[in-house]
């Protein structure tokens, strides 16, 4: 009997503890499951679209650029999420594969959410309505919650800055996290990223741990 594969998301602001939480579970749900094959990915990914996404990410130039470049780095992300979907996503659950992804989707509505204000007509729901005839619906959805003051902080050590790292911009980001949450309870599971990363991590294992015993 096949045993099906799960798509499992991490998803919050920047600062929120997502990616060293991401290695931790990676490292513990080798151990306790090796006969499981385990996908650790993220986004943007390391295709064409997601470097020049990376490229463009490190550049501090906020988020006061044209309508025509809002769009463009929106539909940027989009295309390195389809490309994610059918170069790693999608084989890798057809195999069975547990895939944890560090960022997905619900980043892209979250904060090009917040570029698009504006532009488009209630931009968190324009974006999900484009993503929905061909997006893949994760599994479970991690949500690490923090407030943004303290993410700022933590990223100040950070040699590498990203031009969403402004704390009135994570803020909007944050709430839009919040109502994706809120529109799919079933999916979003809150963590508490307030606490040290031993304790995120382990928030983290227990639920995914649960999840993944529910569908065997």
């Amino acid at each position: 009997m096949s045993v099906k594969g799960l798509l499992i998301t991490l998803e919050g602001i920047d600062g929120s503890g997502k990616s060293t939480a991401a290695k931790h579970i990676s490292s513990q749900l080798q151990r306790i499951m090796p006969e499981r094959r385990l996908i650790l990915t993220a986004e943007p990914t390391g295709g064409e679209a997601g470097k020049i996404l990376r490229k463009r990410l490190s550049t501090p130039d906020g988020t006061g650029s044209s309508p025509s470049k809002r769009m463009e780095e929106l539909f940027l992300f989009m295309a390195d999420h389809a490309d994610h979907l059918a170069r790693l996503v999608g084989p890798s659950l057809e195999e069975g594969a547990i895939v944890i992804s560090d960022r997905y989707a619900d980043s892209t509505a979250a904060y090009q959410g917040v570029t698009l204000q504006g532009i488009v007509p209630d931009p968190v729901q324009w974006i999900r309505r484009v993503y929905a005839p061909w997006n893949m619906t994760p599994d479970l959805t991690l949500f690490f919650a923090l407030d943004p003051a303290i993410a700022l902080k933590r990223m100040l050590s950070r040699r590498e800055k990203e031009k969403f790292e402004q704390l009135e911009f994570l803020r909007s980001v944050n709430e839009n996290f919040r109502q994706l949450a809120s529109l799919e309870p079933g999916r979003f599971v809150l963590i508490d990223a307030s606490r040290d990363a031993q304790d995120v991590a382990a928030q983290a294992m227990k639920r995914i741990l649960k999840r993944v015993q529910s569908s065997w």
